[in-house]
């Protein structure tokens, strides 16, 4: 319903569509008011309306800036992992390239035959009889083996880390980009509520 003002106190009327035209008494100071006629009434009831909608405003933008503050904490916390894991990444992959493999199994089943060709029979024959006693297993991996699975290893942690700093990236552009579009519409949600306000001034 519009109201309207008595000129002598300013206390607020409330009045009806029906009384367009006509005057009320003023509860306060029992004044006669005359009350405008329908188009006035009209313009009054939408000027209070939209009055209304931008006094709710606040409380509606109150559950979007909660969330955009969690949005904020999740980039934060998403660019500080990314950044983490880039730093051991580049730790891990300069350990992967310091580490160097003096030798393949090929090269080192060439070089155990071209041994056994210079080597004399008698040794060979020892050789044989300590593979008889103790068998074929090596007590503890070779070094190139051992070095070949430090480096290995290296290289999967530093794919590792490369893989969650990826992630953690497009995630939390993804959130960038969405706290950016919720800004925008914050934007043009004030600028409606301050339009909205010089219009009912």
């Amino acid at each position: 319903m519009p109201l309207i003002s008595c000129p002598s106190c300013d206390q607020e009327i409330s009045v009806v569509v029906s009384q367009a035209g006509s005057g009320v008494a003023c509860p306060g100071c029992q004044k006669w008011i005359p009350i405008p006629n329908l188009g006035d009434l009209k313009r009054l009831a939408a000027a209070e309306q939209m009055r209304s909608g931008s006094d709710t405003e606040p409380l509606r933008s109150a559950p979007s800036l909660d969330a955009n503050t969690g949005r904020r904490i999740v980039f934060a916390g998403l660019m500080a992992i990314a950044g983490i894991a880039a730093i051991v990444g580049l730790f891990c992959f300069v350990r992967y390239l310091a580490i160097q493999v003096p030798a393949t199994t090929e090269t080192h089943i060439a070089e155990v035959e071209r041994m056994y060709h210079q080597v004399s029979a008698a040794q060979l024959v020892r050789e044989w009889q300590q593979m008889e006693k103790f068998g074929l297993e090596a007590v503890a991996p070779y070094q190139y083996k051992q070095l070949a699975v430090e480096k290995a290893n290296w290289r999967r942690n530093s794919l590792i880390c490369l893989a969650v700093f990826l992630l953690c990236s497009v995630i939390g552009t993804i959130i960038a980009r969405s706290d950016s579009r919720s800004r925008r519409n914050q934007v043009a949600t004030k600028a409606a509520v301050s339009s909205r306000k010089q219009l009912d001034t």
